[in-house]
């Protein structure tokens, strides 16, 4: 280990250490195995700690426990509790508290954890499932079950997990369906989100631990510790990579010494690659060089020739494709001639075609004048007789309704009359509209009824003029001051009787806090008394302890046979002494023995006492804080409900004063009610009456109504009649209107069918000048085709110029080309010899070019074999240092120095729960051995410790990795699944005072055992009962 801290002064720590960090990275070591974990630990400060704490613990159907049960760590007597235990008889569900307490915040169980083997088993019907599956502790016959826990998070926040599993149709005789895991915020009232293995992820953080931190923080398996402390070195170093996740280191080591071997490996590989590059020599070069210059100019030469050649070979073309141009133009030409010839033909014809047609045209003229006359008078024909046909029909239907109508209101004056003769009853007339006499009778009728009604109203306007003289409104005014002062005395003596209570409330509340702060004056007195007595007691027992240790050892086998070979004048090899009054005096050493321990017992007792009674008084004092407070709060609020609702006077603080204002106020109101009554019964009166006028009036006025509507349909079918009469006259003549105009319609239309053919005037023009336009438009076309050919044949002509112009340029370079029937084969060979110049002139290039490459390819390589022998160096010593291929070498260095964290956290949580030892790392070795403080820092072997002091050894070491994998996380919360079976009474003492030491710290400790003598040490237990069918209940005890 002294090598990886030498290598930080050297010049190449960094590098290393880059290549060390590359390692870690891409391993992705856990934060708690980080390489700080390593090289040095720095234990948080209590500030910078964050608590987790369990609350509650809820379970429902889960294995042997059948039904819902609850675990609620914040009520009593749990909550003040330090420790309590979990007890029962084997097989009675201890363990499957703590099952469910993993389950809601992991979703696995160390239990089903361990199961290795992919078995499967029966489950419901046909079904089958693996029996490391989790939703196997639903108990069967159930169709549902869950595990929640509530836990204070890292966060600070309160939150509630709920691992549930449920059979289909939540059946106990259905398949089994895929667990579900629901996370909330207790603290923000919300429920997180995510998928089952999303909420899992979050859990870890909230908790702040992972599955297997929490199994070595919050739950503990002493019995691992127990082996670990005794067992070989070999078992040793296994058990520790198994605690405490150090396989890591060995990965590291194997990795380093990957990478060392891989970097020698490139180095030579690039060595070997740059013995393979040859360079040419300088004569080379030159000679290479010559040799380009010579075929580039050479090139440059072909190159030059060949272009004129082509352009020889391009003149002939151009003289061959123009000639064939000439040719293809003068042919056109000719055709264009013989096309304009004719196209004048053409149009010399159709111009004598439309001349013929015009003059036929003027000879029609008379006929479409005739025709268009005609045309008109017929147009007004019809007009006027629509016009006439339709006054007929209006006069037709005119006199049809009037006739309908008039039968209509003959109807409506009997249907009247008969309803006016139902409403007079007593007239006994015939009703006919041609007699007045009816209508008289029931004018007659009406006026009597008018007569009574008057009468009627005199008599209620009288009724009303008493009503009024009541003064009704000044009355409900007044008896409405009463009811409001009726009111305000009830509410004033009810809040007088409330301000008596309050006031007696307040007196009382007075009394019992003068009592709490009594009590707690004497609380911190005999607090006060019972340190001082813990500390004598404490010192007195510490002295006690240490004798009581001595006679132990001295009782031993070895202290005996040591004994027995002490020499006169000879020194002890333990004290020193030369004088040995016990050597031969067994009898008197035994019963020094048992009177020591018996005084140890008796003043161990005395102190426990002591320390619990302070405890309890602490507790109650706590308790008499809080209540303290709350009588405070208490008080204070009465007080100001005292002085809220004290009386305005002191004679409303008198009982009597309300009751003697009540009683006058309620005879006031009852003679107002009595004005009341009388005012209602004259009220009841004048409706009754008013109903009567009511009827009365109506009756008047459907009688005033009938005989006016009588009368104005009298008059109506008097109207009606004469109408009728002048609707038939003006029938007729229109009739005879119609007549005329259709018969000279008739004659003109006889006139009008030769003329045309029949066709109207606008349809024979429309034809005349479609006619004339067509021959137009056909005249205007040959017209311009004409002269389109006529300007083609002209551009063609000049066409024909310019490529007789050009011919005969082309002819005279013709005549300058040197045998031009062989040109084609002379480029032909000029192309050969081009392509050979550029060959030889690539070759020589790409020569020089592979030269270059070839030097600057060897200088990457030399800067490669740098770099890489650099890092190979690194690699090198890294691998010198902690690389192996098995990587035994950095496992067994990490090992060491995570044994060394671990003993240190161990001593300190040792140093709590005993002060005589102290646990030491052999050097050299991962064994353990034991300081003996007690004496003289004697060293001993983990052997000679007894049952209990190998639980406080073993306890510590436990504590001390929960130190090491909750970090800066203080876990308050601790279960203790052990067996204590094995452990005699002193061992249980040493037990329970470790145990209580370790509860003084601000842990909350849950002990799981079955042994009679632990669960009668501890007050506080949550029992487990077994009963038929193989259920359990839990019940708690105090």
């Amino acid at each position: 280990m002294s090598k990886l801290f030498l290598l930080q002064s050297s010049t190449e720590y960094h590098r290393v250490s880059q290549s060390f960090l590359l390692i870690i990275s891409n391993l992705k070591i856990p934060l708690c195995y980080s390489v700080s974990s390593v090289v040095s630990y720095d234990t948080p400060s209590k500030a910078n700690r964050i608590t987790m704490k369990i609350l509650t613990i809820r379970l429902k159907n889960l294995a042997s426990i059948e039904g819902t049960f609850e675990i609620d760590f914040q009520a009593e007597p749990l909550r003040s509790a330090g420790i309590f235990a979990i007890s029962g008889p084997t097989g009675a569900g201890k363990s499957t508290i703590l099952d469910a307490l993993c389950l809601a915040l992991y979703d696995k169980t160390p239990r089903f954890s361990a199961s290795v083997e992919s078995l499967y088993m029966s489950d419901i019907g046909e079904s089958r499932v693996n029996q490391a599956d989790v939703k196997n502790i639903l108990r069967r016959g159930t169709g549902e079950g869950f595990a929640e826990v509530d836990f204070l998070g890292a966060s600070g926040h309160c939150y509630r997990s709920r691992w549930s599993v449920r059979r289909t149709g939540s059946r106990a005789n259905g398949s089994l369906r895929s667990q579900t895991i629901q996370v909330t915020d207790l603290t923000a009232n919300q429920e997180l989100q995510g998928t089952r293995k999303e909420l899992l992820a979050q859990l870890v953080t909230l908790v702040g631990l992972t599955y297997e931190q929490f199994t070595r923080t919050v739950l503990l398996a002493q019995n691992d510790f127990a082996t670990f402390l005794k067992s070989r070195e070999s078992a040793k170093a296994e058990l520790l990579e198994k605690l405490t996740g150090t396989e890591i280191y060995s990965r590291i080591s194997s990795e380093i010494y990957l990478r060392s071997k891989t970097a020698d490996a490139e180095l030579n590989q690039l060595k070997s690659n740059a013995a393979l590059i040859e360079l040419l020599s300088e004569e080379e070069i030159t000679l290479l060089r010559t040799e380009k210059e010579s075929l580039t100019n050479l090139r440059e030469q072909g190159s030059k020739t060949l272009v004129e050649l082509n352009a020889q070979l391009s003149v002939l073309h151009t003289l061959k494709l123009q000639q064939e141009q000439r040719d293809k133009k003068v042919q056109d030409m000719r055709l264009d001639e013989e096309k304009s010839k004719k196209l004048r033909e053409e149009h010399t014809r159709q111009s004598d075609y439309l001349i013929h047609f015009r003059e036929q045209c003027e000879a029609v003229q008379p006929d479409l004048s005739r025709a268009r006359e005609l045309d008109v008078q017929i147009q007004s024909l019809v007009s006027q007789s629509k016009q006439a046909e339709e006054i007929l029909q209006g006069a037709e239907k005119a006199a049809t309704a009037q006739a309908d109508k008039l039968q209509s209101v003959q109807g409506t004056l009997h249907t009247s009359c008969h309803a006016l003769k139902n409403l007079t009853g007593e007239i006994d007339l015939p009703v006919t509209e041609e007699t007045g006499l009816f209508l008289e009778s029931v004018r007659n009728r009406l006026k009597e009824q008018e007569d009574h009604l008057a009468i009627l109203q005199k008599e209620n306007e009288e009724r009303v003029n008493r009503l009024n003289a009541f003064g009704v409104e000044a009355v409900t005014d007044e008896q409405a001051r009463w009811m409001q002062e009726q009111t305000r005395l009830q509410n004033a003596r009810q809040q007088m009787l409330e301000w008596g209570k309050a006031r007696t409330e307040a007196q009382r509340l007075k009394v019992q806090q003068e009592e709490v702060v009594h009590k707690q004056e004497q609380m911190r007195k005999e607090m006060a008394a019972l340190t001082t007595r813990l500390a004598e007691k404490e010192t007195e027992l510490k002295v006690l302890q240490r004798l009581f240790e001595n006679a132990r050892i001295a009782m031993g086998k070895d202290v005996r046979t040591l004994r027995q070979n002490l020499r006169e004048n000879e020194p002890c090899p333990v004290c020193g002494s030369t004088d040995h009054p016990y050597r031969n005096e067994e009898q008197v050493v035994h019963t020094l023995y048992h009177n020591i321990e018996l005084e140890y017992q008796t003043a161990s007792g005395e102190y426990q006492q002591l320390n619990n009674r302070n405890i309890a008084l602490k507790q109650d004092l706590f308790h008499q804080t809080e209540l303290s407070g709350q009588i405070t709060v208490q008080l204070q609020a009465l007080l100001q409900e005292v002085e809220q609702k004290r009386p305005s006077s002191e004679e409303e603080q008198n009982p009597d004063y309300f009751e003697k204002q009540l009683h006058t106020v309620q005879g006031k109101l009852n003679l107002l009610a009595e004005k009341m009554r009388q005012y209602q019964q004259l009220h009841k009166e004048w409706q009754q009456h008013e109903e009567r006028i009511r009827t009365l009036r109506s009756a008047c006025e459907a009688l005033r109504e009938g005989v006016a509507r009588c009368h104005l349909l009298m008059q109506q079918v008097l109207a009606a009649k004469e109408q009728f009469t002048l609707l038939k006259t003006a029938e007729m003549t229109a009739r005879e209107q119609f007549r005329v105009v259709s018969e000279r319609l008739i004659t003109l239309r006889q006139e009008r069918a030769p003329l045309l053919k029949g066709k109207s005037v606008e349809d024979a023009e429309a034809a005349i000048r479609k006619k004339e336009k067509q021959l137009n438009d056909s005249l205007e076309q040959v017209r311009k085709e004409g002269e389109e050919v006529q300007s083609r044949i002209s551009g063609i002509q000049g066409e024909i110029r310019q490529l007789n112009s050009s011919i005969d340029e082309l002819m005279l370079r013709k005549e300058q080309i040197a045998d031009p029937e062989h040109l084609p084969e002379t480029i032909a060979r000029q192309q050969a010899t081009n392509q050979e110049t550029e060959r030889r002139l690539s070759t020589v290039e790409a020569r020089l070019l592979q030269q270059e490459q070839n030097q600057k390819k060897l200088r990457q390589l030399e800067q490669e074999l740098t770099e890489k022998q650099e890092t190979a160096n690194r690699w090198g010593k890294l691998n010198k240092l902690i690389g192996s291929a098995d990587g035994t070498k950095f496992k067994v260095i990490a090992q060491s120095y995570t044994l060394n964290l671990l003993l240190m956290h161990a001593n300190k949580h040792l140093s709590y729960l005993s002060k005589r030892y102290r646990l030491q790392q052999v050097p050299g070795t991962l064994a353990l051995q034991v300081i003996d403080c007690d004496m003289c820092d004697e060293v001993r072997t983990v052997y000679s410790l007894s049952g209990g002091e190998s639980f406080l050894i073993s306890l510590a070491l436990a504590l001390g990795l929960s130190s090491l994998s909750s970090n800066n996380l203080r876990v308050e919360s601790l279960f203790i699944d052990e067996g204590f079976g094995s452990l005699d009474a002193d061992s249980l003492r040493t037990v329970m005072e470790a145990l209580e030491q370790l509860q003084m710290q601000g842990r909350k400790i849950g002990v799981i055992s079955h042994v009679q003598e632990m669960s009668e040490r501890i007050a506080v237990q949550v029992q487990l009962h077994r009963a038929a069918n193989g259920k359990s209940a839990i019940t708690l005890t105090n």
